[in-house]
C-alpha cells in the first residue's frame, strides 16, 4: 500500500498560522491564546481547514494525542509532595471549586425544565476546569517552581479528576447497562487510586528507571497510550490515563530516574499546538444565533460566575494568599474538551436540547479567553501578600 502525504498540507497550515501570530507574544498574549486564535481565524472563520480537506482526520487524531500529552505533562510536573503536605487545604479547595459550580449547573438545568440525568450532566459541564489549559498558562508565566503555582496546579488537577470521575459515572448510568458500567468505573478507580499506589509503586520504581534511561521518550509515550487505552476501555476517559501516566512516572523517577519531562517536551509542544488550533477551529459563529442570546448569557453567567466565586470562597477561607486566590479564581472558569464531552453525551442521548448544547460550546470557547485575560491581569497588577510565593511581573520577565 502506498503512503499518502495529505497531512502535510494540514500541518503546514496549522504550524504556519501559529507561527504567523507569534508576534502577539510581544504584547503579553500567551502561546495558548495565539494557537487557539489561529484556529478561530484560519479554521472557523476563513474555513481554510475543514472536514472536507484531505488530511483533516490526521489533524483530529493529532489534536487528541496532543491533549493526552498535555495531561501527561501536567501529571509529571504536579508536585505530589505539596498535596501530601497540605491534603486538607487542597482537598477543600478542589471540593469547593467542583461542588459549588456543579450544584449551580444542576440548578440551572432544573430551572430550564430538564430531568435528573440532564441536570447531572449540566452540573458536570459547569463544574469542569481544564488542566490542559491551566498547565500551559502556569508554564508560560514560570509559576510551577513556586508553591502558589503548584497549589493552583494541584487544585486544578483534583478538580479535573473529580469532573472526570463524575462524567464516567454519568456515562455509565446513562448506558444500556448502567449497573455493569458503574461497577467497571468503580473498579478502575480502585485500581488507580488504591491498588497501584499501595502494591506496585515500589516495584515499578526499581524496574522502570533503567528502561526509561535507554529510551525515555518511547517508554513515556507507550505508558501514556497504554494507560489511556485502559481508562478508556474501563469507561472513565482516556485523558485521565494520560494524567495518571505522568503522575506515575514522576513518582518512579523522582529520585534516581532520567529527566523525562525535558526529553518529551518537544513532542508535547508539537502535538499540543495542533490541539489548541483544533479547539479554536471548532468555535462556530452560527451557534451564536441558534442558541439565543438570552440562554447564552445565562449559561455564561452561571458557568463563569460559579467557578470564579467558588475559588474566591475557597481561597480566602483557606488563607492561601490574596494573589494566589485571584490567580486560582482566574484559572477555574477555563474549560476545554471535558465540558464539551459532557455536553455531547447529553445531546446525543436526548437529555439536553441542541440549543443548550450550542450555548455550552460557546461557554467553553469564551471561557478560554476570559481565563487567559483575567489570569494575565491578576498576574501583572495584583500585589502579593507578605510571604506569598508568587512572583511579580518583573520577576517572571527577568527569569
Amino acid at each position: 500500500m502506498a503512503f499518502n502525504f495529505h497531512f502535510v498540507l494540514v500541518l503546514v497550515i496549522v504550524y504556519g498560522t501559529n507561527y504567523s501570530l507569534r508576534f502577539l507574544e510581544d504584547y503579553g498574549i500567551p502561546i495558548v491564546a495565539t494557537e487557539i486564535l489561529a484556529g478561530i481565524i484560519f479554521g472557523s472563520l476563513l474555513g481554510i481547514i475543514s472536514p472536507g480537506l484531505p488530511g483533516y482526520d490526521f489533524l483530529v487524531t493529532l489534536a487528541a494525542f496532543g491533549l493526552l500529552l498535555i495531561m501527561f505533562q501536567a501529571g509529571i510536573e504536579l508536585d505530589l509532595g505539596l498535596i501530601r503536605r497540605q491534603p486538607k487545604r487542597i482537598g477543600i479547595l478542589g471540593g469547593l471549586t467542583f461542588m459549588i459550580p456543579f450544584l449551580a449547573g444542576a440548578g440551572l438545568a432544573v430551572y430550564l425544565g430538564f430531568n435528573l440525568f440532564a441536570a447531572y450532566l449540566v452540573g458536570i459541564v459547569i463544574s469542569t476546569t481544564s488542566l490542559g489549559l491551566v498547565h500551559p498558562l502556569l508554564v508560560d508565566f514560570h509559576l510551577l517552581e513556586y508553591e502558589g503555582g503548584q497549589l493552583i496546579l494541584s487544585v486544578t488537577g483534583l478538580n479535573d479528576v473529580l469532573s472526570i470521575i463524575a462524567l464516567a459515572y454519568g456515562i455509565a448510568l446513562t448506558s444500556p447497562n448502567p449497573l455493569i458500567g458503574a461497577v467497571a468505573v468503580t473498579a478502575a478507580l480502585v485500581l488507580f487510586f488504591v491498588v497501584i499506589p499501595l502494591f506496585f509503586l515500589d516495584k515499578l520504581s526499581r524496574i522502570a528507571p533503567p528502561r526509561l534511561a535507554e529510551d525515555p521518550v518511547k517508554t513515556s509515550i507507550l505508558l501514556t497510550l497504554t494507560l489511556a487505552l485502559l481508562t478508556e476501555w474501563l469507561g472513565i476517559h482516556a485523558i485521565l490515563g494520560g494524567f495518571f501516566a505522568g503522575l506515575l512516572l514522576d513518582e518512579i523517577t523522582h529520585d534516581n530516574g532520567p529527566d523525562v519531562e525535558t526529553a518529551t517536551r518537544p513532542i508535547i509542544t508539537l502535538a499540543a499546538s495542533a490541539f489548541f488550533f483544533y479547539v479554536g477551529m471548532n468555535f462556530s459563529i452560527s451557534s451564536l444565533y441558534s442558541a439565543g442570546l438570552g440562554l447564552i448569557a445565562l449559561v455564561i453567567i452561571v458557568g463563569i460566575g460559579s467557578k470564579f466565586v467558588s475559588a474566591l470562597i475557597g481561597g480566602f477561607t483557606m488563607d492561601i494568599g490574596r494573589k494566589t486566590t485571584l490567580l486560582l479564581a482566574a484559572t477555574m472558569p477555563g474549560r476545554l474538551s471535558l465540558s464539551v464531552a459532557a455536553a455531547e453525551i447529553g445531546r446525543s442521548r436526548g437529555l439536553i436540547s441542541s440549543t443548550l448544547y450550542d450555548a455550552f460550546i460557546i461557554l467553553s470557547t469564551i471561557s478560554v479567553f476570559i481565563t487567559v485575560a483575567t489570569f494575565q491581569y491578576f498576574m501583572r497588577f495584583s500585589k502579593s501578600e507578605a510571604g506569598e510565593e508568587i512572583p511579580t511581573r518583573e520577576t517572571t520577565q527577568t527569569e
